[in-house]
């Protein structure tokens, strides 16, 4: 079997470090959901309903929070 030469493979060091060194860093951009925005009059019927049912409990805390997820969303659309 023939010898390889020992310049081959520090030829092919030098290429692979000069390909490593030439690559730069892709960084992930974040997904964000989509958020269809409701119509001013409905929000104002939700918030009627709302203040007509003083004895619910899990209603207003399910839209505080979505009031937050949609601050959240609107704020990764921004880039922030």
């Amino acid at each position: 079997m023939p010898k390889m030469p020992k310049v081959a493979p520090r030829c092919a060091a030098v290429g692979v470090i000069a390909c490593l060194l030439g690559c730069k860093a892709v960084l992930p951009q974040p997904i964000c959901p989509h958020i269809t925005p409701w119509s001013a009059a409905f929000q104002q019927q939700a918030a009627a309903e709302l203040r007509q049912n003083l004895n619910l409990v899990a209603l207003p805390e399910i839209a505080r929070q979505d009031v937050v997820l949609r601050d959240q969303v609107r704020a990764c659309q921004k880039g922030g």
